[in-house]
């Protein structure tokens, strides 16, 4: 649960910070990508509400896997096809409800699997790597843009490790 908090805050802030480098890097003008990118924060509190609703309904470990893939639909949406404004703007949405669902679902699964005996101090465990994770991740995608002089292998890191943060919470049962 550290470790998929840690990559998922990595990652996909990561790409939050950077989605309108992103897009302009694409293709797209400033403000069209600064558009697209505003559909990250309405899709937000899309995840946030429907990451609730799904949590009451169904295994928390599957809501979360499912929530914590959603980023690898946006990347290779980007590489595939990143000058499109329709790959761009259901990237937008796809980071969106992914971003809107994370707190959420540590939470839940902390309290699920560990029980409320200690949820403060694991909690706060919890809330330090989604924090390293949100500090490093810009950073980092910023430092492979500068390297690279593009954002192809941020993207392509993004996959991978989305796909094994997902994969951790699913093995939670």
């Amino acid at each position: 649960l550290l470790m998929a908090s840690a990559i998922f805050s990595f990652t996909a802030i990561g790409a939050v910070v950077h989605f309108v480098p992103i897009l302009t890097d694409a293709g797209a003008a400033p403000l069209a990508a600064a558009g697209i990118a505003s559909l990250i924060g309405v899709f937000s509190i899309v995840g946030r509400i429907g990451t609730g609703l799904l949590l009451d309904r169904f295994p928390g470990h599957i809501v979360g896997a499912i929530a914590f893939m959603l980023p690898i639909i946006a990347a290779v949406l980007l590489l595939l096809d990143g000058a499109n404004p329709l790959s761009q703007s259901v990237a937008a949405a796809a980071i969106g409800l992914t971003v809107g669902s994370e707190v959420d679902v540590i939470a839940f699964l902390a309290a699920k699997h560990f029980g409320l005996r200690n949820f403060g101090a694991l909690y706060g465990a919890l809330v330090m790597a989604l924090s390293l994770g949100t500090a490093f991740g810009p950073l980092a995608a910023g430092s492979v843009y500068d390297h690279a002089g593009s954002y192809t292998p941020f993207l392509t890191l993004a996959i991978a490790l989305m796909a094994s943060s997902a994969i951790a919470l699913w093995s939670l049962g």
